[in-house]
């Protein structure tokens, strides 16, 4: 019995510590899930704080870049005034595209609609924007469009004779616009029509630049070419009927025959033989520094009785090639005299008849061609082709021609200065040349008749002076330049003097 109550003792005692083990883990169970319910809420809060924190930081840096875009936005349209090529405004354009925001394209509209009146050199550019940001930005042109259309039908009807220069920008702005097809053709029409149905005034302007800025891309489109020739038509006929002063007569016919050229026959080329073509291409493409001994030994090549009389008239037209390359045609006359004695003296005959005819004629269209053959003239002499007794004729053929007879004021104008141009463009050629001998003291005497000449044209144009001085500090730095007729009598009688004496003493 006592060993029962033994074991049942044992048995009890096992179960109430297997009991009291069962509510220490059971507690302990209840502890740890309270610790981890109370770290999720920490870490919950701590999230909540932390997604708190990123949201006002986002929000902060949101303003900033507002901020920052507004600003850059405004730099960006203060910069517009300046694009005044296609490189510049299509940068521009593509800085905007990365501003892009409903506001900013309203911001950019209205920046390209206030343009200044007076720059309408800005047009053609700020429409090229437009234009480019209208293939992914289509609410740019039908923001614009109405408001140029609005402005123009606030002008028309207005009927004042103020505000021109805001009429012509606002016509010429819809004008570009249609020449990129931004700008529907009836708008523009409607806008022509507007101002013929009252053509007076500056409505006639209005029309007038219109036609010059859009008129002839929409006469040569084929969508619209029937109904611009109607317009252009009606134009003409009011041009016609209409009392117009001078500078609006000039206005209309100019913008018409700018829209519709008058037809004319196309230009026929001159068919020249192959053995010519090849001359020309060797004088006038072919020719320089490097190829000159070329060109000479194929000119040598060529049948002479057959090409000498083209190659003399060839050898005249320096002017058709480059002007600093007129040495070397002389170069080549030195080449071919030693082959052909007769060459060098057509070439040099030539050469001095082209001088009296450009002085007979005084043509302003030949004064190219005349600065060229003094120059080669003056290379010529360095070449040793002509005399010094020839240089000092044709400059005292220069300073006197037409002098004395009832056709001076049409041979030499007082105003005009090209002779004084002439003799220092061949002195410039040949004139360091002279200094000894003879030579020396008939460019001494010459210079004071040619002082003598300028001073009887009057004041001079700064350039023509620059060039005297120059050609003085180049040839006589020591020579006095005599302010009057004068002194410059008493100066030439003392050289005469001189030479009398010199030339009785030998």
């Amino acid at each position: 019995e006592s060993n029962a109550e033994q074991e049942t003792e044992v048995h009890d005692n096992a179960q109430t510590s297997s009991a009291t083990e069962d509510q220490l883990e059971g507690k302990a169970d209840d502890v740890a899930k309270d610790s981890e319910e109370k770290e999720k809420d920490k870490g919950k809060e701590a999230e909540k704080s932390k997604e708190k924190d990123l949201d006002r930081k986002t929000e902060k840096d949101k303003e900033k870049v507002r901020a920052l875009d507004g600003g850059s936005l405004d730099n960006l349209l203060q910069r517009l005034p300046g694009c005044v090529s296609r490189d510049l405004i299509d940068q521009l354009t593509v800085e905007f595209c990365y501003l892009n925001s409903k506001a900013s394209r309203k911001k950019l509209v209205r920046a390209l609609f206030s343009v200044p009146r007076t720059s309408l050199e800005l047009l053609p550019y700020y429409s090229r924007m437009i234009a480019t940001l209208s293939s992914c930005m289509k609410d740019v042109p039908t923001m614009l469009l109405p408001m140029l259309e609005e402005e123009f039908n606030f002008l028309i009807n207005k009927k004042d004779q103020i505000n021109i220069e805001t009429k012509i920008k606002n016509i010429r702005f819809i004008g570009e616009l249609c020449k990129f097809k931004i700008a529907p053709a009836a708008l523009v029409f409607s806008c022509l029509k507007a101002c013929l149905d009252d053509f007076s005034h500056h409505n006639i302007d209005v029309a007038c630049n219109l036609l010059e800025t859009c008129g002839r891309f929409l006469y040569r489109s084929p969508e619209t070419t029937i109904r611009m020739a109607n317009m252009l038509e009606i134009l003409m006929r009011l041009k016609n009927v209409k009392n117009l002063d001078p500078r609006h007569s000039t206005l209309v016919e100019n913008a018409y025959y700018l829209c519709k050229p008058p037809e004319r026959s196309a230009r026929v080329s001159k068919v020249r033989p192959p053995l010519y073509q090849y001359i020309r291409k060797l004088l006038f493409s072919d020719l320089d520094k490097s190829s000159v001994e070329h060109v000479l030994r194929q000119l040598r090549k060529l049948p002479w009785v057959e090409c000498q009389q083209y190659l003399v008239k060839c050898f005249l037209k320096v002017h058709k090639g480059k002007y600093s390359q007129v040495h070397l045609i002389a170069l080549l006359t030195a080449g071919l005299s030693r082959y052909h004695d007769d060459f060098a003296v057509a070439v040099v005959d030539e050469v001095l008849e082209e001088i009296r005819v450009g002085l007979e004629l005084n043509d302003y269209a030949m004064q190219q061609r005349r600065l060229a053959h003094m120059r080669f003239l003056g290379e010529l002499y360095s070449y040793k082709h002509i005399d010094s007794s020839v240089v000092f004729e044709t400059l005292y053929l220069i300073i006197m021609f037409g002098h004395g007879t009832y056709e001076q004021d049409v041979l030499d104008p007082p105003e005009d200065c090209f002779r004084i141009r002439l003799i220092i463009t061949l002195l410039q050629t040949c004139g360091h040349y002279f200094t000894r001998g003879s030579s020396k003291r008939k460019l001494d005497k010459f210079l004071l008749h040619f002082q003598r000449y300028i001073i009887m044209k009057g004041p001079l144009p700064l350039d023509i002076e620059f060039d005297i001085q120059d050609l003085f500090a180049e040839l006589r730095p020591n020579m006095t330049r005599y302010s009057s007729i004068d002194e410059l009598n008493s100066a030439l009688a003392e050289l005469e003097e001189h030479e009398r004496a010199a030339s009785a003493a030998t």
